[in-house]
C-alpha cells in the first residue's frame, strides 16, 4: 500500500476488517493513533521518573495509584480519559489523565476539572480548615478588628494577616539581607507580644520580628506563620545567634540556598521625642558607637556622631561629627549630656558647660526625649528623632606563633560578649587562654582562664605581654614568662579573618626592669640611620639616598620610622637591631682597632664601673641617668657585666671607652 498509493486507495474501498467490519482506512487511522498515544504516554512517564527520586511519591498526585497484576502494557479503559502505566519507581500501576491533544483526537469532550480541598499547608501548620477565598480574620489570633480607613495587613504575598501596623512607634531598619523582602523597616507593635516581648512588623505587615522564648533569641518570620509561632513553633527566615538588642548588627544568620549563612548588615534603631527612653540600660550603652540626630533647629546639629574613645571629656568618652566641629560630651558639673562646637573645646576641658543643646536629665543622649535646644535668645524643647546605627563586622581571628610555651601558639577568635578592662577578649579553641587589654599598663597580654576574675578586677596577670600599645595583630614585640624572668620573643601573627580596627596608640606605662640593660635602653639617631640604611641596602638599594630626608621628616620619631621600614620589608625589628653592635664593630676604623689592642678592661672596683656606666649615659643618653641606681642594684656584684652590656648597646668599645676616660682623667688639672 505504501508503494502504490492509487492501488491502496482502490483497495480500501473493498477491503474490510474481518473482526470489526470497519473499512481498512479506519483501521490504519486507529493504528497510527495508538502508536502516537503510546509514545506520548512513554514521554510523560519518563519525565515523571526523572523528576523525583525512586520510591518517592509525587508532590501533589492527580490520581490514586491502584495495584494490578497480570498486565504488561498500557491499555485504554472504557472511560477513554485515563491510561494505566507500570511505574518502576513505586512498583505499582498508576492511572494518568490523557493529554488534551490525545482526547481531542479520540473525540472525547474535555471535562471541567474540580479540585477537591485536601490536607494542605494550613493543616500542616495547625491552622483550621477554611473555606476558599476566606481571609484569616483578626479574631482568630486574638487581635482586635481593623478600623475603617487605616492601614491593614491584607492578603498580599502569602497568606496575609488582617490587623493594623502603627507606624508611630519605635522602629528598626535592616539592610543587607540576601532575601530582599527582609530589608525593611519594622515598627514596634504594642498590642501583640510573643513570649513576653513586643513584636516588630514591616509596614505592609508581611514580615515580623519576634522573640523565641525557649532559645532566647530574635527571629524574622513571615506573617503566614504567625499561628504556628503562637502554637510554640519557631519558624523564621533569619535569627540572631545571641540575645542582644535588635540594633546589634552582629550575630544574624539568614536562610539562603538551603543553608544558613551570616549576612553583612547595617541596622538602624529609630526613636522619637514622644517615645519613652530606649537606651537607659548600661549594657546597651556600651555598644552604642554611632548616633544620628534629626529635628534640631540648628541644621548643623542634625548629623551623625561617632564615638571617639581617645577624646574623653569630663570623665566620659565624647562623640564627634565627621567634620570634627561639633561633638557630644558629658557635663560632669550638671550631670547631663550636651552638644557643643570646637571653639569651646578648651573651656569644656576646663570643666565649663557650654553648648547648643542639652538633655534635661542624666539619661543617655541617644534617647530622643528630654532634649532642649537654643532658639535665638531662649531655650525650647527639641522635637527629635535619633537613630542608633550598628554595622556588622566579622569577628577578628588570628594565629600566633613563636612562643616558647606551646599552648600559646594557637588561633584566637574575638569574643565581643566577653569584655575585660573595657575591650573584647580573644580566646583559643580550648577556652583555656585568652588575649585581653591591660588598661592599667596600656598593652595587650595573654592570660589563662584561671586568672580571668583577677584580670576583670583590673590587675594585669598573664603569661606574655606586648612591649608597646600597638594592636597585637600588627606588631611583633612580645615578652614571655621564662621561669622567674621575662624573656623577649619574636612572635608572628597571621590574620585569618576580620579586619583590625586601628585605635589611638597610648603610651605604655613603664615596666620594672625585667630585661637586660641592653634591651632597656634606647638607640641613638645615628644607629637608627645605620639600621635603616642596612635594610635598604639589602631590600631596596635605590632607597638609600632617601634615608636622610626620611630622618628629617621623622625627627624625634626615628623609632617609628624604623618600625615602619621593618614592617614594610618584613624584617624583625628587634632581632635586626640586636645585630647593631657587631655590625658597627666590624666597620670600625683602623685607629679604633689600634686603640683596642691594649686588651680587655682590667678588673675595677664596683664604684669605678659605676662611674664608667654613668659616663656612657652622660655622653649617649642622659635620660637614662635616672635609672642608673635601679640598674646597679639589679646587677649587684655584676657591675662589669652591666658596663659591657651598656657599651654594646650604644656601639662603644668597653676597652676604648675606658682608655678614653683614663686619658681625660690624666689630662684633667689637679685641684
Amino acid at each position: 500500500v505504501a508503494q502504490d498509493k492509487p492501488a491502496a486507495a482502490a483497495c480500501t474501498q473493498h477491503w474490510r476488517c474481518a473482526a470489526t467490519g470497519r473499512p481498512a482506512s479506519a483501521l490504519l487511522v486507529a493504528a497510527r493513533l495508538a502508536v502516537r498515544v503510546s509514545l506520548l504516554a512513554i514521554m510523560f512517564r519518563a519525565s515523571d521518573i526523572f523528576g523525583r527520586k525512586p520510591g518517592a511519591g509525587p508532590d501533589r498526585p492527580t490520581v490514586q495509584a491502584k495495584a494490578a497484576s497480570g498486565l504488561s502494557q498500557k491499555r485504554l479503559h472504557g472511560s477513554g480519559t485515563t491510561s494505566q502505566t507500570w511505574d518502576p519507581a513505586t512498583g505499582q500501576w498508576v492511572e494518568e489523565e490523557l493529554p488534551d491533544e490525545v482526547k481531542a483526537l479520540l473525540g472525547i469532550q474535555k471535562k471541567v476539572k474540580v479540585e477537591v480541598t485536601g490536607a494542605g499547608a494550613h493543616q500542616a501548620w495547625g491552622e483550621p480548615r477554611t473555606v476558599a477565598n476566606k481571609v484569616l480574620g483578626p479574631a482568630s489570633i486574638g487581635l482586635k478588628p481593623t478600623a475603617a480607613g487605616k492601614d491593614s495587613i491584607v492578603s498580599g504575598r502569602g497568606t496575609g494577616l488582617v490587623g493594623q501596623v502603627d507606624k508611630s512607634g519605635p522602629s528598626v531598619v535592616y539592610k543587607g539581607f540576601s532575601k530582599v523582602d527582609l530589608n525593611d523597616r519594622y515598627y514596634e507593635r504594642g498590642d501583640l507580644t510573643i513570649h513576653g516581648r513586643l513584636t516588630y512588623w514591616s509596614g505592609d505587615g508581611q514580615f515580623f520580628i519576634y522573640w523565641q522564648g525557649e532559645v532566647q533569641r530574635w527571629s524574622i518570620c513571615d506573617a503566614a506563620s504567625l499561628p504556628a509561632v503562637k502554637q510554640g513553633q519557631y519558624p523564621g527566615w533569619a535569627y540572631k545567634k545571641d540575645s542582644r538588642h535588635l540594633f546589634d548588627a552582629n550575630g544574624w544568620m539568614e536562610a539562603w540556598n538551603g543553608e544558613w549563612r551570616e549576612p553583612d548588615l547595617e541596622v538602624t534603631f529609630r526613636s522619637s521625642s514622644h517615645h519613652k527612653p530606649q537606651w537607659d540600660d548600661p549594657k546597651l550603652q556600651k555598644g552604642i558607637v554611632t548616633v544620628e540626630f534629626s529635628g534640631f533647629t540648628i541644621k548643623e546639629l542634625n548629623t551623625r556622631y561617632i564615638l571617639k574613645p581617645s577624646e574623653p571629656i569630663q570623665g566620659k568618652p565624647s562623640y564627634w561629627d565627621a567634620s570634627g566641629v561639633y561633638f557630644i560630651y558629658w557635663q560632669a558639673q550638671t550631670n547631663r549630656w550636651a552638644i557643643c562646637d570646637l571653639k569651646c573645646l578648651e573651656a569644656v576641658r576646663q570643666g565649663q558647660c557650654p553648648g547648643w543643646a542639652y538633655r534635661t536629665d542624666a539619661g543617655h543622649f541617644a534617647n530622643a526625649c528630654n532634649w532642649k535646644e537654643r532658639r535665638v535668645n531662649s531655650w525650647g524643647d527639641a522635637v527629635l528623632e535619633t537613630s542608633v546605627i550598628g554595622v556588622s563586622c566579622r569577628g577578628l581571628k588570628v594565629e600566633l606563633y613563636g612562643f616558647n610555651k606551646q599552648e600559646l601558639n594557637t588561633q584566637y577568635t574575638e569574643r565581643p560578649s566577653e569584655e575585660v578592662q573595657g575591650k573584647p577578649t580573644y580566646w583559643d579553641s580550648s577556652e583555656n587562654y585568652f588575649i585581653y587589654w591591660q588598661s592599667s599598663m596600656g598593652r595587650w597580654a595573654i592570660c589563662d582562664k584561671i586568672s580571668l576574675d583577677i584580670a576583670k578586677s583590673g590587675l594585669a596577670p598573664g603569661w606574655a605581654y606586648r612591649t608597646d600599645a600597638a594592636h597585637f595583630a600588627r606588631a611583633r614585640g612580645w615578652m614571655e614568662s621564662w621561669g622567674r624572668e621575662w624573656k623577649h620573643v619574636t612572635v608572628t601573627c597571621t590574620l585569618l579573618e576580620g579586619v583590625v580596627r586601628e585605635e589611638v596608640v597610648m603610651a605604655v606605662k613603664a615596666e620594672p626592669a625585667t630585661e637586660t640593660a641592653a634591651n632597656s635602653d634606647q638607640i641613638s639617631v645615628d644607629q637608627y640611620r645605620s639600621l635603616i640604611m642596612r635594610i635598604y641596602e639589602e631590600k631596596k638599594p635605590e632607597k638609600v639616598k632617601t634615608v636622610d630626608h626620611l630622618l628629617a621628616k621623622y625627627k624625634d620619631r626615628e623609632h617609628e620610622l624604623y618600625v615602619q621600614v621593618c614592617d614594610k620589608y618584613q624584617v624583625d625589628a628587634d632581632a635586626f637591631a640586636a645585630q647593631l653592635p657587631q655590625a658597627e664593630e666590624a666597620a670600625k676604623a683602623p685607629d679604633d682597632e689600634a686603640a683596642d689592642e691594649g686588651g680587655e678592661v682590667p678588673e675595677l672596683t664596683p664604684k669605678e664601673y659605676a662611674i664608667l656606666i654613668q659616663s656612657v649615659y652622660v655622653k649617649y643618653n642622659p635620660k637614662k641617668l635616672q635609672d642608673i641606681g635601679r640598674l646597679l642594684q639589679k646587677f649587684r656584684n655584676r657591675e662589669r657585666q652591666l658596663y659591657q652590656e651598656v657599651c654594646n648597646k650604644y656601639g662603644v668599645s668597653p676597652t676604648r671607652f675606658w682608655a678614653e676616660q683614663q686619658k681625660e682623667a690624666e689630662e684633667r688639672p689637679e685641684d
